[in-house]
């Protein structure tokens, strides 16, 4: 299985909004120094995620992108589909029966349910997983949040 950059860069940059801001404001180029991605690229793949309402942005000194939903309500499919498309197979998506049908090469049949029910599982694990469990998988590696570096304290 192939995973694009963007897809792996829509990731980590939402896991870092999520990480070391707790989904508040995060300017890109914080993100892009933390998660190693090129911070034009990073533009881009941000405006698929706010075509698909996991983000938002705000201008000015404290802006930056935030997430719209809670991070336990964003899943890895959800990512996925905003950067890639929907899931697809290399077969075609009618039903076994109609495929049976109006299909001259019976084996075309098998391959097809097999890739179809590949999509499907494959789907339901990435829709397992969300940015929260990311995160908590994060703390459990260790990594230190940098989350206090944003704010200003005045007394």
């Amino acid at each position: 299985m192939r995973i694009s950059s963007k897809l792996l860069y829509a990731l980590r940059a939402l896991f870092d909004i999520t990480f070391h801001n707790f989904g508040r404001p995060t300017k890109v180029d914080e993100i892009a120094t933390r998660e190693d991605v090129p911070p034009r690229f990073l533009e881009q793949i941000f405006q698929d995620l706010k075509a698909a309402g996991l983000i938002g942005s705000k201008r000015g000194p404290n802006g930056g992108y935030f997430l719209l939903r809670s991070p336990d309500s964003i899943t890895i499919g959800d990512v996925y589909r905003a950067v890639e498309g929907p899931m697809e197979h290399p077969c075609c998506f009618v039903t076994d029966d109609e495929m049976r049908a109006g299909c001259t090469i019976t084996s075309k049949c098998v391959t097809a349910a097999i890739w179809r029910d590949v999509t499907m599982q494959m789907e339901q694990v990435l829709d397992s997983f969300s940015l929260s469990d990311l995160s908590l998988k994060g703390e459990g590696l260790g990594l230190k949040r940098d989350a206090d570096a944003g704010f200003s304290y005045s007394i």
